[in-house]
């Protein structure tokens, strides 16, 4: 059950984050004036007289990576999950029918049957079949890049008549969450793409600005480091009312305070990662509406476990407890965002409110130190955290002032992603102590959390902390298997777990982060949807 991720996608989840952490700073000067909204929409496929009046814009801060469903791994979903659609909808109160209305598997979860919505068509004008949704899935494992891991469960896949497919599984798994996947899980129209070549000559065609999705929006122009223009396919399953918008356009806008101008204005409608500082003004503000809700990202710092002194249990519990949490939070997130408890972000499933957590006690640190032979500390840490990330930058100099109160020197130094994650993964003994970094999942599961940063492994890859216990690690291998027939043996297990984890201390958990989006009050029906991370689905607004 091993995964292997893409090196992308670090790349992508640490700038994203930086993004995340627009933690005040200089705000920019540029002023903007609000603008009457015209689209020019241009080739791929036949285009209607569209409304300018219509138009949804999404400020977004980073440019988009390639535009293959089989392959994208990044950001680029905030495209491709209004462009293409999964089997199943992930969502925080359940798993919702979309392409497929209902799923049922045998008693041991190794074989799933799902049954598709009849009537769907791709914006070329094919109809879904089973068929489609097994060369979309088999095509994203054979190329085995970015997120084609999910599928490891999968052996075989079976096309029962056209509205019903199979899948039999290498071991048990929960298939209809995979389904819901937000990297990895579009349907795409394989009668049109399997025309135009191989793997390669169809993701050449695919990243020009093409698509063969079953959405609401089609791409209609497409440029990576400006804009994507999405219109409205009339066709959808789903069906239109006149108050939904027939065009949505991603403009790529780097600078936050630029952002937040233009979504004050109601030149664009809706945004995020803007300055935190800023945000009390902005819901004093009657123009826009300010969204938060959990997200599921965590902020984390490994312990170098194999390095002495942190190689002693007690004194991981005792750095544990030299962490003013909640202080943190409020001056690091402004208060938006909540103190971690445990490895699992809140909301998800396999998170637990009651287990036992650290707090801020030096007294109980210092206590620690010195059963573990440390009264005065009396050693160094080297503390790596991603460059340019002011939040974590931020924690790593209150965690340097609060480990200095025992007698610890901490030597903070920021490094590009390649270069402390090359260093975590090389010898341990020549390695950060600390490394600090955020995770959110593939898709909502514990076992991506446990598994890829705390599971046991012969070559390094995310367990930056060295972390080993053959207990643990039973534990989440026979809780994964029971997440979709099980899910109350599988929280128990994943409980047990995690106290494990907690008790052993090999990393800090130090807050989960809010997701904040900002919108004007010219729109309604947004909803953040945590699974599909920084996703705004066009089809859910409304003209307000």
């Amino acid at each position: 059950m091993k995964k292997k991720f893409a090196y992308l996608l670090v790349l992508v989840v640490l700038f994203s984050v930086v993004a995340a952490g627009c933690i005040g700073g200089e705000k920019t000067s540029t002023s903007t004036t609000p603008t009457t909204t015209k689209v020019e929409t241009e080739k791929s496929q036949p285009t209607q007289t569209t409304k300018t009046t219509n138009v949804v814009i999404y400020g977004y801060g980073s440019e988009m990576i390639t535009l293959d469903p089989s392959t994208e791994f990044s950001n680029s979903i905030v495209v491709l999950a209004n462009v293409y659609e999964c089997l199943v909808k992930y969502t925080p109160e359940g798993l919702k029918p979309w392409l497929a209305t209902s799923w049922e598997s045998n008693e041991n979860g190794t074989v799933w049957t799902f049954h598709l919505r009849k009537g769907v068509k791709f914006h070329t004008g094919n109809e879904m079949t089973a068929e489609d949704v097994k060369w979309s899935i088999e095509r994203t494992i054979r190329m085995g890049l970015g997120p084609a891991f999910i599928w490891d469960p999968v052996k075989k896949i079976e096309i029962v008549d056209d509205y019903t497919i199979k899948f039999y599984l290498k071991y048990p798994a929960n298939l209809p969450l995979i389904a819901s996947s937000a990297y990895g899980a579009y349907i795409m129209d394989s009668k049109y793409l399997s025309k135009l070549g191989d793997d390669k000559a169809i993701a050449d065609w695919l990243n020009k600005g093409h698509d063969a999705g079953t959405g609401p929006y089609m791409i209609d122009k497409y440029d990576p480091k400006t804009e994507v223009i999405l219109k409205k396919f009339p066709d959808y399953w789903g069906g239109w009312s006149d108050d939904q918008f027939d065009v949505a356009i991603i403009k790529i806008v780097p600078d936050a305070s630029l952002r937040e101008q233009m979504v004050v204005s109601g030149e664009i409608q809706i945004t995020r990662d803007l300055p935190l500082d800023d945000i009390p003004k902005l819901k004093d503000n009657p123009n826009v509406v300010v969204d938060q809700t959990p997200s599921y990202q965590e902020l984390y710092a490994f312990f170098n476990t194999k390095k002495p002194p942190l190689n002693n249990k007690l004194v991981r519990q005792a750095l544990s407890y030299a962490v003013p949490y909640q202080d943190i939070v409020q001056y690091v997130l402004h208060g938006y965002g909540e103190v971690a408890k445990g490895p699992i972000p809140k909301g998800m499933f396999g998170y637990f409110e009651d287990l036992p957590t650290y707090h801020y006690d030096l007294n109980k640190a210092k206590e620690l130190l010195a059963k573990a032979g440390y009264p005065n500390g009396g050693f160094k840490i080297v503390f790596t955290y991603t460059q340019g990330d002011e939040a974590e930058a931020k924690v790593a100099e209150i965690i340097k002032a609060e480990w200095k109160k025992l007698g610890i020197e901490v030597e903070i130094r920021p490094m590009n992603w390649e270069q402390q994650w090359a260093l975590a993964k090389s010898d341990p003994a020549k390695a950060q102590d600390v490394f600090m970094m955020y995770w959110w999942p593939t898709y909502p599961t514990p076992y991506d959390f446990l598994f890829n940063m705390f599971h046991c492994e012969e070559e390094i890859n995310f367990n930056l902390c060295y972390y080993c216990n053959p207990e643990f690690d039973k534990l989440i291998d026979e809780a994964v298997t029971l997440e979709g027939t099980q899910p109350e043996k599988a929280a128990e297990l994943y409980k047990k777990a995690e106290k494990i984890l907690i008790e052993d201390a090999p990393a800090i958990f130090f807050y989960y982060p809010d997701d904040i989006y900002v919108y004007h009050k010219s729109i309604k029906g947004f909803k953040d949807n945590p699974g599909y991370p920084q996703v705004v689905f066009f089809y859910e607004l409304h003209k307000a």
